[in-house]
């Protein structure tokens, strides 16, 4: 149970902000993109520099391609469920909702309760490869629910983050250390990060007619998210222990656990910067958050337990 209270604990502050979205979005106090745009253009790029710089190299060619691949092979079930669920949400908002996984947002507060300070240089590595796919591959999937696919594409190179994870290789390859004040900027950026993406969630229900919402059909679409995330992330985590063997014990528990973490806020992000499909990308992460802050404590003494049977 300490695992519960210690990461409810954690994240209460940050969830508290989605409630304060819907009054600010309902009461027409502040405009959505007064907070998606600086996301978007400001804060997410600073981050994505501050983040590769401090990562190991052998941990991000490991850990950032695994993360990578579970997006990719994620777009599997989500075709799978639309087709047969006869889904009537977009494809390309499905697919990206089973895509993206909350690695920073979500992730940092979490990892840090459950792990402490040692288990965010392992989240740093994850988050690498998400990020590339969620803001290239997965951004053009957000895209194409308004533009053409060649229109789709044009819009990635207005998202800053093709040119930040640029720039931040370029510094990584030649070993350019960080100012000590970037270090302290980022710190408070997590904060805001988090709390503006919560934001943003609150702002995006303002439209919903929550009593007409099939509260079951999303749970079952959830619900084979999920499973698939498990069976996927289990069956990555396998083969890279056939093949390299290069992770310790603390890096595969975090791995295992993203595969319960809730969609991204950047599906929201995008959504409402792209006007598209704004309330199912909201309802969606909203949805997935609270199956997460029962799964991920569940999850996280379960790979504590088979930890100290000597299974990982």
């Amino acid at each position: 149970m300490s695992a519960f209270k210690s990461l409810y604990f954690t994240l209460l502050p940050y969830l508290c902000f989605i409630p304060v979205g819907y009054i600010l979005s309902k009461n027409k106090i502040i405009p959505k993109a007064y907070i998606n745009k600086p996301l978007l253009f400001l804060f997410l790029p600073i981050l994505v520099i501050d983040k590769v710089l401090e990562a190991n190299v052998s941990n991000i060619a490991i850990l950032a391609v695994i993360s990578f691949s579970l997006s990719f092979l994620m777009l599997g079930p989500a075709v799978f469920v639309h087709r047969k669920l006869e889904s009537h949400l977009n494809i390309n908002i499905l697919k990206s909702s089973y895509a993206y996984f909350n690695v920073a947002f979500f992730g940092i507060p979490v990892v840090t309760a459950l792990f402490g300070e040692e288990g965010i240089t392992v989240l740093i590595c994850i988050y690498i490869g998400s990020a590339l796919y969620g803001n290239i591959l997965g951004y053009i999937q957000v895209a194409k629910s308004r533009f053409t696919t060649r229109e789709a594409v044009r819009e990635v190179f207005k998202v800053p983050f093709i040119y930040a994870i640029s720039l931040a290789v370029i510094l990584k390859v030649f070993q350019v250390e960080p100012p000590e004040i970037l270090g302290s900027i980022t710190s408070v950026l997590s904060v805001v990060v988090s709390v503006a993406g919560m934001t943003i969630i609150g702002m995006s229900l303002t439209t919903i007619k929550f009593r007409s919402v099939s509260w079951k059909y999303y749970a079952r679409i959830l619900g084979v998210r999920v499973l698939a995330a498990i069976l996927i992330v289990s069956g990555l985590l396998c083969l890279e222990y056939i093949l390299i063997d290069g992770l310790n014990s603390e890096d595969r528990q975090v791995m295992a656990l993203i595969s319960l973490f809730p969609i991204a806020v950047n599906l929201a992000v995008f959504a409402s910067f792209l006007r598209s499909w704004e309330e199912e990308a909201a309802l969606l992460i909203l949805f997935s958050t609270v199956m997460s802050l029962v799964l991920v404590p569940a999850g996280a003494m379960l790979l504590q337990y088979l930890t100290e049977q000597g299974v990982l």
